[in-house]
């Protein structure tokens, strides 16, 4: 049975709210521009993990949520090796 496009379209924009971390990362990686400069980004301060840290912060501070202290470990995003879970 084919799925309706309202099942799908919730089904999308729950993994998206639910991974909003990873998703912002997915899309800088798929974006020439955005990725450029984030890769500028990298090499002007010479630590990925602090730019990393600084983006997913900023997500949280964003949507006006927080870390509920649990990581995911298998992001869909190459630019990362995991991320808070927001709640």
């Amino acid at each position: 049975m084919l799925m309706s496009k309202d099942a799908f379209f919730n089904n999308a924009i729950k993994k998206f709210e639910d991974n909003p971390i990873d998703a912002l990362f997915c899309y800088i990686q798929s974006d020439k521009e955005l990725m450029k400069d984030y890769l500028d980004l990298v090499a002007e301060t010479g630590n990925l993990q602090e730019v990393n840290m600084y983006i997913g912060r900023a997500v949280a501070t964003h949507y006006k949520t927080r870390s509920c202290g649990e990581r995911s470990t298998e992001p869909n995003s190459t630019l990362i090796q995991s991320h808070s879970i927001l709640n």
